[in-house]
């Protein structure tokens, strides 16, 4: 199981992951920037969302569910930025 600063530093990464290749998108006027645009919102919405709820746990299993979550975002994550090309 991670700490919450480990799990943290991972949402961190992921996020960071989706703005840099999003940024590209737009930044190059991909035809895709429109898109990228909203991944961007949402991988901000996710960011505060899992935050918020890592900082509120308490409990191991709570955060082993939230490290599951993030992991499953990370696919998706990775899914969408794979359609933007």
């Amino acid at each position: 199981m991670a700490s919450k600063k480990l799990l943290k530093k991972r949402v961190k990464r992921i996020v960071y992951e989706v703005l840099d290749s999003c940024d590209y998108h737009i930044v190059n006027e991909h035809p895709s920037a429109d898109s990228a645009d909203k991944l961007i919102d949402e991988a901000v919405d996710f960011h505060e969302n899992i935050i918020g709820r890592i900082n509120g746990s308490n409990e191991k299993k709570e955060l082993k569910q939230i490290a599951s979550e993030v992991d499953k975002a990370s696919a998706d994550f990775t899914d969408k930025l794979n359609g933007l090309s």
